[in-house]
């Protein structure tokens, strides 16, 4: 079951995500009693195409994910579309993927996401989610978290 915005429904005291890419599907859930926000993203390992660059990735990212990270503005995007399932329940919010910077960890898979739009409100309190990634045979996932 869904809301009108196509966002999952969760029973009262669950909070959740899923996604789908062409090859998988997931999805995440957690009590609310612990877990405020969860956003789950997997996207397959095409490459995004040039023109959605500089729309996707802020410029401080392009020179970030063309010097360190692995995955490239890839990456980037299934990050950020992680961030934004996770805020979205809570503040009702659009994030335009400008609205939001990453910086990622390839040593421990890990990430961390500021909204930086100081028009967007807070998701609970707080400008920063963290979160983990992984790439796998495929395609990258994302996992964005936020707990009590």
């Amino acid at each position: 079951m869904s809301r009108a915005d196509r966002a999952p429904l969760w029973p009262f005291g669950v909070v959740g995500s899923i996604s789908h890419s062409l090859s998988e599907c997931g999805a995440v859930a957690g009590r609310s009693s612990s877990v405020l926000a969860l956003g789950l993203d997997i996207e397959d390992d095409e490459p995004l195409g040039a023109d959605l660059l500089p729309i996707i990735c802020t410029p401080t990212e392009m020179e970030r994910s063309g010097s360190s990270s692995r995955f490239g503005p890839k990456l980037i995007f299934v990050i950020k579309e992680a961030v934004y399932k996770s805020s979205a329940p809570s503040t009702g919010a659009f994030l335009d993927f400008q609205d939001v910077c990453v910086r990622t960890n390839d040593e421990s898979g890990s990430f961390e996401a500021e909204i930086g739009n100081s028009e967007k409100p807070m998701s609970f309190g707080s400008r920063t989610i963290n979160g983990i990634y992984l790439p796998f045979a495929g395609g990258i996932i994302a996992l964005a978290a936020r707990f009590r």
